[in-house]
């Protein structure tokens, strides 16, 4: 079979390859089988056994899940366990097993059928989303009837590496498979703020999403790659493709143990230019990286994933200042950047947002729907304010396309300071504001912007998508997600303009930060800080080692001239500054 390339989302970085499976919607088949009247007994009984099986699954994987992602996480089956035994639920399966004399495999299906019906009819958001729950508790009551609470892992225990295509999987199947040889994931739907997701990332398990189905559906027995940092799944690999891959992982492994003892290095230049490298951060539990890997601070906490972790309920504010002040205390003397919540568009926001949106990636969500629902963003602003006080807090606003969107902010802060002055409680009021650059309309008056701010920061994924009307996950038209086109190039260098004239920081936090085919035109823009993934510092730090900062200018003026990506490639080729900082 010729090699293929699968275009999707890049979730959680990495590449991984491995003999692949694939499972489809649905991954059993459930056949009717009628009854005999003596046979409905033991078929009620043989339910309830799985019942009871079922239940064991869900705590042993509740354990799993609180020791790698903490008690947040696991709580999600708690609520799963408590639907398992809804005494409405079994006996509506027991009723139809009794009155229809059908098998218990059908009998559930047919219930849970009905059920997630009425739970898509609901109007609630955060109600529908609870069928995701009965689905999960549905596959493995079904698995439990099969005989084999673990059948489909089981059938995967072969002893080589494994990766898996599917249409989606549910927390509690991310971590089984993970348990028995599974190395990475290949899913059509997911995001960021999955709980799938951040399964996988605590798990360091690479997840592309984004794939289409048709591609999902491909023969089992080949070889696959998963490649986390590109955002692509390359079946049957060419024997020099997957050499290449190889070859990239034993140089990630022969690495590591360098990567540990070049923490403490500066990152600066062959002339001396310093860039500061930070972190990016979603869950506390990363909090060991920071020094592992040498980020000198926090450059972007995705403050949602907590709200993520806490759903449905929502984050109080003393949770939130206890997250906030951890981050402090791990990142000193170095500031940490905390963004508010960056809910809404494709991420979960239906919570607090009661109504739907036919085009939510261009609706209500990041700063606006913080100005619009006040009551619920208030005790966020409340948390970082008390947080303030014990280290070098900066907040950061996303999602920004006008400066009226800032000033109402910091209206809001006033409100809560004054609050928290009349509660007696400490805090501090002078917070250091920053703005994203994430879309066109941000980027052409950051200039504007940066008058109202005391930072900026360069969201590139976002910036890409929107400039170039692309949706990455689209394979149709995910080659024209291109970062190095120069109508992006032209962007950011307004932007480092704009904040050198402003005399306010800039620091860019998106994938492209991370990836050392661009640093040498990142630095040549006039970038001095990156924000990225902690793991991937030490790879930037030596490419910056092994730059200078003269010839990257020069490449980068040479690139904001031509026409094309293939072109600004070509002269960064030419100039030799294409190259990661590692070829053997």
């Amino acid at each position: 079979m010729d090699e293929r390339v699968l275009a999707g989302r890049s979730i959680v970085a990495g590449s991984v390859i491995g003999r692949l499976v694939t499972f489809g919607p649905g991954s059993h088949e459930v056949f009717r089988v009628a009854l005999e009247a003596d046979q409905i007994g033991a078929e009620v009984e043989r339910l309830r056994a799985a019942v009871g099986d079922t239940a064991k699954e869900l705590r042993r994987t509740r354990r799993q899940v609180a020791e790698i992602a903490g008690e947040r996480l696991a709580a999600i089956f708690d609520a799963q366990e408590l639907l398992l035994e809804d005494p409405d639920l079994q006996s509506r399966v027991e009723n139809r097993i009794q009155d229809e004399r059908v098998n218990a495999e059908w009998a559930l299906e047919e219930t849970l059928r009905a059920l997630l019906e009425r739970f898509a009819d609901l109007p609630s958001e955060h109600l529908r989303q609870r069928a995701d729950d009965l689905r999960d508790v549905g596959r493995a009551l079904q698995r439990a009837l099969a005989g084999n609470a673990s059948q489909t892992v089981e059938r995967l225990r072969t002893g080589e590496p494994i990766v898996v295509l599917a249409h989606d999987l549910t927390p509690s199947e991310a971590i089984r498979l993970s348990r028995a040889g599974v190395v990475g994931f290949g899913l059509e739907v997911g995001g960021q703020t999955s709980h799938t997701a951040i399964i996988a990332r605590s798990l360091d398990l690479p997840l592309v999403a984004g794939l289409s189905p048709e591609n999902v559906a491909v023969p089992e027995a080949a070889v696959a790659i998963i490649d986390g940092d590109r955002g692509v799944v390359v079946l049957d690999p060419k024997p020099a493709t997957r050499r290449r891959y190889e070859r990239s992982r034993r140089r990630s492994s022969r690495h590591a143990a360098r990567d540990l003892a070049d923490a403490g290095l500066a990152a600066a230049t062959r002339d001396g230019t310093v860039v500061r490298l930070m972190a990016n951060i979603d869950l506390p539990d990363e909090l060991p990286d920071l020094g592992r890997y040498g980020a000198q601070g926090i450059g972007l906490y995705r403050s949602e994933f907590h709200f993520i972790e806490c759903s449905p309920d929502l984050p109080s504010e003393e949770e939130q200042l206890a997250v906030i002040t951890r981050l402090l205390a791990a990142a000193a003397p170095h500031p940490v950047v905390v963004r508010t919540f960056d809910l809404g568009g494709r991420k979960l926001a239906q919570e607090v947002i009661a109504t739907q949106e036919n085009n939510p990636v261009l609706g209500l969500r990041g700063i606006r729907l913080t100005l619009q629902r006040p009551d619920i963003f208030r005790s966020q602003v409340r948390a970082i304010l008390r947080a303030a006080v014990h280290g070098g807090l900066r907040v950061l606003l996303p999602m920004v396309t006008v400066v009226e969107e800032i000033a109402r902010f910091r209206e809001l802060v006033a409100e809560c300071a004054a609050e928290l002055a009349a509660e007696g409680l400490p805090f501090r009021a002078d917070l250091e504001l920053g703005s994203m650059i994430e879309v066109p309309a941000a980027a052409l008056i950051a200039d504007r912007i940066a008058r109202h701010v005391e930072f900026l920061s360069l969201g590139t994924n976002d910036l890409v998508q929107y400039s170039m009307a692309v949706d990455r996950g689209n394979e149709h038209v995910a080659y024209l997600y291109r970062p190095f086109h120069p109508a992006i190039l032209r962007m950011v260098r307004f932007a480092v303009d704009a904040a050198r004239a402003a005399s306010v920081d800039l620091l860019v936090c998106g994938e492209v930060a991370a990836d050392p085919r661009a640093t040498a035109l990142l630095l040549g823009l006039g970038l001095r800080c990156f924000s990225m993934t902690p793991r991937a510092i030490p790879v930037i730090k030596q490419r910056i080692r092994s730059l200078a900062t003269d010839a990257a200018a020069a490449a980068a003026e040479a690139c904001l001239e031509v026409e094309s990506a293939a072109e600004v490639e070509e002269i960064l080729a030419a100039a030799g500054l294409l190259e990661g900082a590692r070829t053997s």
